[in-house]
């Protein structure tokens, strides 16, 4: 069974992951990087253990203090949320033993081997998460003292004061940050994967982004342990372009970058909008970094996710499916103010050849373009930023 687990961890892992949500509170459900930190420590004990258990069921499974299991309970810490970590371990315990019995009843009817089984489980994974829980408050212990009055721990308690709205006088904020709220402000979030996790990779990426927006002054908070918030005072006009130049060279690094806004309220709404495109980002692997200007609209459409993708099918019918650069022609055509001429410079190709895609999508579109060019043009950005819907998206005639 613990061979099973390795091979297909997908359902305890969606079991345990409903489980532990629903029991903690606060920033571990809301802000991505924490929510990562959860899954990734999540997973990365499942793993441990069922390994452990495979290898020889009769030893004790030692504690697992990798970098994504330490990440998350430190980052518990610094929010005087350290119960919060005990609670996520007791309801993914209670997750996990749940999915084990009914995998041994849905691998043997010897009740024999059944209560072994169950017995050598029940065991093990008990000592496990109590043994981790010990070997982690040791460690939080020994690292009280910096972890409570760390410098960057200090930062991130005023700027969470700020970002909350909490009655603090801005000018005192100011000073203790070093930083001015009285001019305009780009905010942006740099994230790494929480196993491979490196304090100065982003620290040297929040430089590069310092940089690329020239900005007069900057703000760099360590937000968890796998990623960074960060605020640019008074920067260069911003070129997406130019970003993803700039930053290509940042392996591991993801960014999500808000909109410039100003004084105290603007810091606020800035990072607000920079978390909503980590979130978006967070679904697209395989995009490193990303403004709130690319992606407010389909931020704003795909609150719903069925619901979204069948809009989708809907809308696009065959051309959801069609050949990608289809659609990625049709896009452009519709952002470039449905002028041929513009989409192809923007495409590097002919203006002919864009006038025979857009032939070949009109024939695949339920509505052609000057019927319904609004809603396409929206089809076409979620499917740009989510990728196209499964054919079980597309909705079925009653």
């Amino acid at each position: 069974m613990s061979q099973v687990l390795l091979d297909d961890p997908a359902d305890v892992v969606a079991n345990q992951v409903e489980a532990v949500f629903a029991a903690i509170r606060g920033p571990f459900r809301t802000e991505p990087s924490l929510a990562a930190e959860v899954l990734a420590s999540l997973r990365g004990n499942l793993a441990h253990w069922s390994a452990s258990l495979l290898r020889n069921p009769a030893d004790v499974v030692p504690t697992n203090l990798g970098s994504e299991v330490v990440g998350i309970a430190r980052d518990g810490f610094r929010l005087g949320m350290e119960q919060e970590l005990a609670t996520a371990y007791h309801a993914g315990h209670h997750a996990l033993w749940r999915h084990w019995m009914r995998l041994a009843f849905a691998v043997s009817s010897d009740p024999a081997a059944l209560q072994e089984a169950l017995d050598v489980a029940s065991r093990s994974l008990e000592r496990y998460v109590d043994d981790t829980l010990t070997a982690l408050a040791e460690l939080l212990e020994s690292e009280r003292a910096e972890l409570a009055r760390g410098s960057h721990a200090q930062k991130f308690e005023t700027v969470s004061l700020v970002l909350e709205g909490a009655p603090l006088n801005s000018d005192r904020a100011s000073e203790r940050l070093n930083y001015r709220f009285d001019g305009r402000h780009v905010a942006a979030v740099l994230w790494m994967d929480p196993r491979d996790s490196d304090r100065r990779t982003l620290q040297h990426a929040a430089e590069v982004l310092d940089a690329a927006l020239e900005a007069r002054s900057s703000l760099h908070v360590i937000a968890s342990s796998s990623s960074m918030w960060i605020w640019l005072a008074n920067p260069a006009p911003i070129d997406a372009a130019a970003l993803v130049a700039a930053t290509s060279q940042l392996e591991g690094v993801r960014i999500a970058v808000g909109p410039e806004d100003s004084g105290v309220e603007g810091f606020r709404r800035s990072h607000t909008n920079a978390v909503e495109t980590q979130r978006l980002l967070q679904r697209l692997p395989h995009l490193q970094i990303a403004t709130f200007a690319d992606v407010q609209l389909v931020a704003l459409t795909t609150q719903d996710d069925a619901r979204t993708r069948e809009f989708m099918a809907r809308t696009l019918g065959p051309l959801a499916t069609a050949d990608p650069e289809l659609r990625a022609t049709v896009r452009t055509y519709v952002r470039e103010q449905f002028n041929a001429s513009r989409a192809a410079r923007a495409l590097f190709t002919h203006r002919n050849t864009v006038l025979n895609r857009l032939h070949r999508a009109e024939e695949l579109l339920p509505l052609s373009l000057t019927e319904n060019s609004l809603e396409i043009g929206v089809a076409l950005e979620i499917a740009h930023w989510l990728g196209p819907p499964t054919p079980a998206a597309a909705p079925h005639d009653t």
